[in-house]
């Protein structure tokens, strides 16, 4: 008979173990924090974010350009607050149900103890995954490995050793308030506790009409079991007096994690203070659960619904609610003047504009055959146009990389018979800042285009400055705003990725749209073209320091307008709106507005019109080539040896990258994923048909080159603001390629002839 009471005690004390208890809570009744614990599981593992390379940011993460003992701190700084956010979010929403706790010395640093499941198998998988992913793929030898997860404990330890020194000096238990006096019923029902940011709570209410959750062992410290203490016989008012001031101190806590989180967000812009994008995204979550629980306290049951009540009238008054509605400006434009009608219909450029524009053009391509050196009728140039992928950081170095190196191969011939440059996102980033570079080389500067620093300058981290402002000011109040001249803007991660290339790159980009026109004239540099698409009616925005009405020419051969227009001069538009003044960074980043990633800029015009990404409608700037190779048919075949259009892209075109997983979600998402999922596929075959046009109007004298970004799904690089080290040196190495060699060589045969 005892040995089966002992038995049985046995097995009590295992399945009223306090911390199976505390899991078997988060499972029933805290849904909200499981889904950010699943969410980060999914992340580290590699299953949520991979091909846009959110794992590496924080298996891997980078601060001030470097991965090491201080990015790894950072990161288990923050991730030490996010653990405590978890364990005061618990203890405030779900505390009451274990009143046994308010017996116990040190109460709330015991309950972190025993909440320690969750936490505890995350950073299990965290040193595994980041362990593999360091050595695999980065290359780092392992005793560094070993340092960077110190770095990382050691880091976290520390923050949760500053809030155990908090609570321990604060915070009380039931035996310092005695065991206190019998109460009536009504003094019961009536005593709350009350925190500086949450709804005062009857606790009697809630522990009357709640179920108490039944433990028997509990850990004393990380090393010892301990019996559960009995709390009957304390009275209810000395339990609710510990809750009570245990609560006080806690929301004090929060109170400050979240001012240090405001601070952080407000420093954004010194360099110091940008963290690690999984630092931010920390940091974020943290913040999140701890409004969280403020706004339970207050709604109890009711939280989901009032929430999802206050989002549709915000959506229905949104379009009055000025004060909340602070939108993404393009910088040095006038936001102040009248806004220009935006009538499409109108802006269809007249035939004397067409003529003056199409001048003004052909006498820049008179220069640039004059500085080719090849003006007789038997030694004719042969026309470039340079076509640039969208594809964040990886495009960008690999703009950069490939173009520097064929054109050391071809002695400068390349981008000297370069007229245009043309494309979508991280692609233009790449050329614009090469093309900077042959300007200032040009003025005079000692710069040597190959040099290989240039390539590691553009494809330093732009991700950290983003995420640290769309996680500490975007989704709240702009308190801080950029001065250019009379202007004012406020301050976003649009901001943030302006500023950051321009560490990055010296302040090349410092420059105005109007800085460009003269060189651009003088044929010293390409021409550049960037089209981001209108977000209100598809339609694109052709922004160039040259006049291109004939971009948007909508008259056919017999003179008659043929179809509506889709294109829209931005020059024109906003001619009244200070649009040369435009900052080239703006121009830049509003070509490459990945969606959620980037904000959308609105632009002045009425009604407003918004722009994204130049890739949603043409990813390598094909289609404006075409524009402007029909415009100047004549031109090219009389004073050309033919066109070359090179294409810089840095997907293969002809290889499947994807691999479709059959599941339930990936047959419902699969109608609508495998449109939006495979657009550059969709580009492609637009890109087959529109060559078939040129050689019509050229005849065997067009020719497609294209520098191909050799990946695989072994060695794919992700789509991101953010480079790791192992994929720099696969884009590097990919210049020796035998299908891009190949490809070099068949560009420089095709130049001599």
């Amino acid at each position: 008979m005892n040995a089966h009471v002992s038995s049985a005690n046995r097995k009590n004390r295992v399945e009223y173990f306090f911390p199976i208890q505390l899991l078997l809570l988060h499972l029933k009744k805290n849904q909200l924090l499981l889904f950010i614990w699943l969410f980060f599981f999914g992340i580290i593992t590699g299953g949520i974010g991979k091909g846009i390379g959110v794992p590496q940011q924080f298996l891997v993460p980078e601060y001030l350009g470097a991965t090491g003992l201080i990015s790894f701190a950072i990161l288990g700084f923050a991730f030490g607050g996010f653990i405590s956010g978890f364990n005061l979010y618990t203890y405030i929403m779900h505390g009451y149900r274990f009143p046994f706790i308010a017996t116990l010395s040190k109460p709330f640093h015991k309950f972190c103890i025993n909440n320690f499941m969750l936490p505890g198998l995350f950073l299990l998988t965290y040193i595994f995954f980041s362990a593999k992913f360091q050595i695999e793929k980065e290359l780092i030898p392992p005793f560094k490995v070993v340092l960077n997860l110190l770095s990382f404990f050691a880091a976290l330890t520390a923050f949760q050793t500053l809030s155990y020194l908090y609570f321990l000096h604060t915070n009380k238990v039931a035996d310092a308030y005695g065991r206190g006096r019998k109460r009536s019923e009504k003094e019961k029902e009536n005593s709350p506790v009350d925190t500086p940011i949450h709804h005062p709570i009857k606790w009697v209410r809630e522990r009357l009409v709640t179920r108490r959750w039944y433990v028997e062992t509990y850990l004393s410290s990380y090393r010892r079991i301990s019996l559960a203490r009995e709390s009957n016989h304390y009275s209810r008012e000395v339990l609710e007096k510990v809750f009570a001031q245990n609560h006080i101190n806690a929301s004090r806590f929060e109170i400050v994690l979240l001012f240090s989180f405001l601070l952080l967000g407000s420093l954004r812009s010194v360099e110091i203070f940008i963290i690690p994008a999984a630092a931010s995204t920390m940091l974020f979550f943290t913040m999140m659960i701890m409004v969280v629980s403020a706004l339970h306290s207050w709604l109890r049951g009711w939280t989901v619904t009032v929430f999802i009540i206050f989002l549709l009238l915000l959506n229905s008054f949104y379009a009055n609610l000025k004060f909340f509605r602070s939108s993404t400006k393009a910088y040095g434009m006038n936001y102040n003047a009248p806004h220009p009608i935006y009538d499409p219909l109108q802006l269809i450029p007249d035939r004397d504009r067409l003529s003056r524009d199409e001048a003004a053009t052909v006498a820049i391509l008179d220069k640039w055959k004059l500085k080719t050196g090849e003006t007789s009728d038997f030694s004719k140039p042969k026309l470039i146009i340079l076509n640039h992928s969208g594809g964040g950081s990886r495009s960008a170095l690999w703009t950069m990389k490939s173009l520097a190196y064929a054109d050391s191969i071809s002695g400068g011939k390349i981008l000297n018979n370069t007229v245009m440059m043309t494309g979508a996102s991280g692609g233009m980033v790449g050329a614009a800042y090469l093309r900077e570079l042959m300007l200032q080389k040009a003025w005079g500067k000692d710069i040597d285009l190959y040099d290989d620093i240039f390539a590691e300058k553009i494809s330093q981290d732009l991700l950290n400055p983003i995420l640290l402002s769309a996680t500490t000011n975007d989704w709240f109040i702009r308190f801080q705003h950029l001065k250019d001249g009379e202007y004012s803007y406020s301050k976003d991660r649009a901001t943030a990725f302006e500023e950051q290339l321009a560490r990055n790159t010296d302040n090349a980009f410092n420059r105005r749209l109007g800085d460009y026109t003269l060189p651009e004239q003088d044929a010293i540099i390409p021409m550049m073209i960037l089209t981001p698409t209108i977000v209100n009616d598809g339609r694109r925005l052709l922004i160039s320091s040259q006049p291109v009405s004939y971009l948007a020419n909508v008259f056919n051969a017999s003179g008659s307008k043929n179809g509506v227009p889709e294109d829209i001069e931005f020059s024109r538009l906003f001619e009244n709106n200070d649009a040369m003044n435009l900052h080239f960074s703006s121009a830049l980043r509003m070509n490459a507005t990945f969606p959620y990633v980037m904000p959308m800029t609105t632009l002045p015009s009425d009604p407003e019109i918004e722009v994204l990404d130049a890739g949603v409608r043409d990813n390598f700037g094909l289609k404006t080539t075409m524009q402007f190779l029909y415009t100047f048919r004549q031109w090219i075949n009389a004073n050309t040896s033919g066109v070359i259009i090179l294409q810089v892209r840095d997907l293969p075109k002809n290889k499947d990258l994807s691999e479709r997983s059959q599941t339930l979600m990936s047959k419902f998402s699969g109608p609508i994923g495998g449109i939006y999922g495979n657009i550059t596929k969709t580009h492609d075959y637009n890109s087959e048909q529109a060559l078939k046009f040129l050689q019509g109007w050229f005849g065997e004298r067009v020719h497609l080159v294209t520098f191909e970004l050799e990946q695989d799904r072994n060695t794919h690089i992700s789509l991101s603001w953010h480079l790791t080290k192992s994929e720099k040196n696969q884009i590097e190495r990919a210049v020796f390629d035998p299908y891009f060699q190949g490809e070099l060589n068949r560009l420089l045969g095709l130049m001599k002839h």
